[in-house]
């Protein structure tokens, strides 16, 4: 008797071949058998290639098989089938920032009704999506449909507070925030966000909630975590610094379990990236692009945003935010979905990559982000491992790298809350050990182009910032603007931890914020000392 093959169901009454392969591919799914399902989705689509349903199931699939050309490939055939129901546009947004094709994205949903035929959940999500890359006026007019549609709902005056905050409108910020405490008294990110907007004091302070609501949540989850970094920030803003650095070390030890580090691996993959990248290796032939763009890199909360404040101010310069636009242009490259800026396997198929290549999908890609002015700034920090490969696909940019005191930057990691990103923030050991490895990394970039690179002092930047600005804009090509250093002035979206601080203007007195702590900072001091960082 002959049976039918072992990855093929038998088909249900009446059913046709490609019903019975919809069906087998779900049920691979569901079973996580990721090159099974990816076959009978690619079956129908090779019957039928105007099939969008399965042109999306089989995007997904071949993702999850790391194919990622191929599953970029399917997303673009399905874009021109769509149409304007609501719950495909819902899954296109979040293929395409997958896929970090920002302008798509925003385009679909500008131009799909989805704001009037969306339902609050999906107005809501999208409106995380579209804030995500960087829109944050579109975000805004979402989610405020969504709160507008069910002002009961906790969720939509969250995100509306975070998205207001990016935005600078601090006390609207509040006001959401606290609506959506009222509606859902233990929701973990609405205080987190809440204790970042201000400065707080004894008169006025969220303390004795979060203490509340920090007792009733399981050790180890991520609410833990919100509450233990919200009750830091706001004791740490009261002067209570013991009771801080207890919230902060119960934070952090949440952080851990939810997102382990595994410094063996930041280790091989920097190690790797110094022996390809020799000078031969990165230097490239001179090539001139429609615009220059301007790579900001450093550690995270070194400074960046605020060197990227003073650039978007000039006349000259674009704000492109803080986006993968390059990562992005490496993933097609290498056909690898690294999960971060830059990972091994990445860097092993980059020997061989069209750097040319690399650099017109990035200048094409983040066109419209230029806006027709002759400079973009790229502000991400973890750029900083893709230095050397940003020079060779894109010989015109110009690379600033943010310097500031280790201590400093070593503490306001270990302070922040990061959405995965930066694991090894949570951790004083992980941290001091990862700060040598990024120093030795940013020795090398020196060493194989120097002319390529320049260090730019956070110190220098506050305290001298004149004479650093000329210093940055010669550096770019640019002419100097005064009016650049108006940074608070800028009414520009900032959507990176600095999002409050920058709000502020140029500060001088944010050095040394470690000092209080300086007791219970012994394994970070320790562990920077051996290396001889300090």
């Amino acid at each position: 008797m002959n049976r039918p093959p072992s990855n093929i169901q038998p088909a249900a009454a009446g059913e046709s071949k490609q019903q019975r392969l919809w069906r087998n591919g779900e049920d691979y799914i569901t079973r996580k058998q990721w090159r099974e399902a990816a076959d009978c989705f690619e079956q129908i689509v090779a019957h039928e290639p105007g099939h969008l349903p399965a042109l999306l199931k089989s995007c997904s699939t071949l993702l999850q098989l790391d194919r990622y050309r191929d599953a970029r490939a399917r997303l673009f055939a399905a874009l021109p089938l769509a149409n304007a129901h609501p719950g495909l546009v819902m899954e296109l947004g979040r293929k395409l920032r997958q896929f970090h094709e920002a302008a798509i994205l925003l385009d679909l949903v500008r131009h799909s009704g989805f704001l009037r035929s969306a339902s609050p959940p999906m107005l809501t999500e999208m409106a995380l999506i579209v804030s995500s890359v960087g829109d944050q006026e579109m975000a805004l007019e979402l989610v405020s449909r969504a709160a507008a549609l069910d002002p009961n709902a906790a969720h939509p005056h969250y995100l509306r507070g975070t998205v207001l905050m990016f935005l600078g409108r601090m006390e609207e910020a509040e006001t959401e925030l606290e609506t959506c405490i009222r509606i859902s008294p233990s929701f973990p990110q609405a205080h987190w966000v809440l204790s970042r907007l201000r400065k707080w004091s004894d008169a006025d302070n969220h303390v004795e909630r979060l203490q509340r609501e920090i007792a009733r949540v399981p050790a180890g989850t991520e609410a833990e975590a919100y509450f233990a970094y919200a009750l830091h920030n706001e004791l740490h803003d009261l002067k209570r610094y013991e009771e801080s650095f207890r919230a902060l070390e119960r934070g952090c030890a949440a952080k851990r379990k939810l997102d382990p580090y595994n410094e063996s691996k930041t280790t091989e993959l920097f190690a790797a990236i110094k022996a390809l990248c020799t000078p031969e290796f990165v230097r490239a032939q001179p090539r001139e692009h429609e615009y220059t763009p301007i790579f900001i890199v450093g550690m995270h909360r070194s400074g960046t945003t605020l060197l990227e404040r003073i650039l978007g101010g000039h006349s000259l310069v674009s704000d492109g935010g803080e986006t993968y636009a390059f990562t992005a242009q490496i993933k097609v490259a290498t056909d690898h979905k690294c999960s971060q800026a830059l990972d091994l396997l990445s860097v092993q198929r980059l020997a061989e990559a069209d750097f040319e290549a690399i650099g017109r999908g990035f200048i094409a890609g983040s066109r419209w982000r230029a806006k027709g002015k002759p400079f973009l700034t790229e502000k991400l920090p973890p750029n900083l491992t893709n230095a050397g490969f940003i020079a060779k696909a894109l010989p015109n940019a110009r690379i600033l790298h943010m310097v500031r005191d280790p201590v400093d930057t070593c503490f306001s990691n270990l302070r922040t809350y990061f959405s995965n990103a930066a694991l090894y923030s949570f951790d004083q050991n992980d941290l001091g050990n990862y700060f040598g490895h990024y120093s030795g990394l940013m020795q090398h970039w020196r060493q194989v182009m120097p002319d390529r690179i320049l260090d730019v002092s956070y110190d220098a930047l506050v305290s001298d910032t004149e004479a650093t600005a000329r210093r940055v804009f010669e550096f770019c090509g640019l002419p100097y603007e005064a009016e650049a250093l108006q940074v608070e002035r800028s009414s520009g979206a900032v959507s990176t931890a600095s999002s409050a601080s920058v709000r502020q203007g140029i500060l001088t007195n944010r050095g040394a914020a470690w000092k209080p702590y300086e007791p219970y900072l012994q394994p970070l001091l320790e562990r920077l000392a051996a290396q001889g960082l300090i």
